[in-house]
């Protein structure tokens, strides 16, 4: 099982899925797991593994700026 570090807290365990083929990631946030992502290609996968680190980059700025207006 290959590991990548996504931000600071999140981290992709990726291995090869033994039906159809395909590959998966079980992402982890700070050891606790939080999400199974599916894919064909392991291109694919790092793909969207990098688009759902994206999201919870633009979620915690902007739950932080939602902390400075208040």
């Amino acid at each position: 099982m290959n590991e990548i570090q996504l931000t600071d807290h999140l981290v992709a365990h990726i291995s090869a899925g033994s039906d159809y083929g395909r590959y998966q990631a079980k992402i982890c946030e700070d050891g606790n797991f939080r999400v199974y992502i599916y894919a064909m290609s392991l291109k694919r996968l790092k793909r969207k593994c990098e688009k759902y680190a994206n999201r919870e980059r633009k979620a915690i700025a902007y739950v932080a700026t939602l902390k400075e207006e208040s």
